[in-house]
């Protein structure tokens, strides 16, 4: 074939894939697709939302804050390990695992530092106040925006993670056992009410929870089980495979994942269970503001999958080993792919 007619060939390859993608906006309810990527570092596991803001921190030394509607990025590389961070419209606060510091940030410039006796492994703002828990040794700490201790708490076991139900906050005791003795009568912390939720039913692993109707559901890591709290006991409800990392609310619905494959349902009207997906492993889901979509993405496929009711709609080709999905608006998807160091940025078209 002459250079000519390759050209030719290209252009119009060009041409029918930008018709295709019209006609998709035009023809189809809603299409999603790849608006823009960024570069996030190496060692980069979780997406933080703060307001418009994606904030990731690479654990190598940067944390990049992305506004996901303008599309600007910038960068702050004074820490050494950061593990999080927040956003409070004036102020990024972000965690430097290393120093056991909170960094009080504007302009990406430290305003203010925080010293913990402990090392901050993960940072949520809820309330107007900072939500911040530790190893060595294992603390929570409730911090006001001015950098003061309002109180801290020594946990019982390893609790690196931070859950909400609404402005209702709770400190899953992760590490509940070990060797097959357990450590702690306790499952979940609740701070604001200075109170926990009992381990009626000799539960393991404990990692995340939702409330519906005044009841609260949650779920266990390696078993995937699913329970209902009520008093004094916490009848399993569910099964949602095996490693399950997050559970949401979606319609009349609680979802789960499992890393060993299927996005479960349990309809919260039948009490019944179904799966989708059941063959391919997830690494983690979201759901849009909306309710409309729920997001799946597959590190061992390197796919995102938008489901409507418990169809797939459609799928994407991520970057390699996509670990985090969020939706900060209904419009938006965020897909953060770790072995490709990169943060994609999916848009909804309607």
């Amino acid at each position: 074939m002459t250079k000519g007619r390759l050209k030719i060939h290209k252009r119009l390859y060009v041409i029918f894939y930008f018709l295709i993608i019209v006609t998709s906006i035009i023809v189809a309810e809603d299409v999603f697709l790849e608006i823009s990527n960024f570069d996030i570092g190496k060692r980069a596991f979780h997406i933080d939302l703060g307001r418009n803001y994606a904030i990731v921190a690479d654990y190598d030394g940067k944390v990049s804050f992305i506004d996901v509607f303008t599309l600007e990025k910038t960068e702050f590389t004074d820490s050494v390990i950061p593990m999080g961070g927040v956003y409070d419209g004036e102020f990024f606060y972000v965690i430097d695992n290393y120093k056991r510091e909170v960094l009080k940030i504007k302009g990406n410039t430290i305003v203010r530092k925080l010293l913990l006796e402990a090392k901050p492994v993960n940072i949520k703002l809820i309330n107007n106040d900072l939500y911040v828990v530790t190893t060595d040794p294992y603390k929570f700490y409730l911090i006001d925006r001015n950098m003061f201790i309002k109180k801290s708490v020594e946990l019982p076991v390893h609790s690196p993670l931070i859950r909400n139900v609404g402005t209702q906050v709770f400190i899953p005791l992760f590490e509940n056992y070990k060797n097959n003795v357990r450590l702690t009568e306790l499952l979940f912390m609740i701070p604001n009410q200075n109170s926990y939720i009992i381990n009626y039913n000799n539960i393991t692993y404990p990692i995340d929870l939702v409330g519906y109707q005044g009841i609260i559901y949650f779920v266990t890591y390696f078993e995937g089980n699913l329970y209902k709290n009520e008093f004094k006991n916490q009848p399993k409800v569910a099964q949602f495979g095996k490693y399950t990392t997050e559970i949401e609310l979606y319609r009349n619905y609680i979802v789960g994942s499992s890393l060993m494959g299927g996005v479960y349902y349990y309809d919260l009207t039948s009490n019944q269970t179904t799966v989708v997906l059941d063959e391919i492993p997830i690494s983690d889901i979201a759901v849009s503001p909306d309710n409309e979509y729920l997001y799946a993405v597959s590190h061992i496929e390197n796919k995102l999958y938008v489901i409507k009711d418990k169809e797939v709609y459609q799928e994407l080709d991520t970057k390699k080993y996509p670990i985090d999905v969020e939706a900060p608006d209904n419009n938006i998807v965020l897909v953060l792919c770790t072995d490709s160091e990169e943060l994609m940025v999916i848009r909804r078209f309607e």
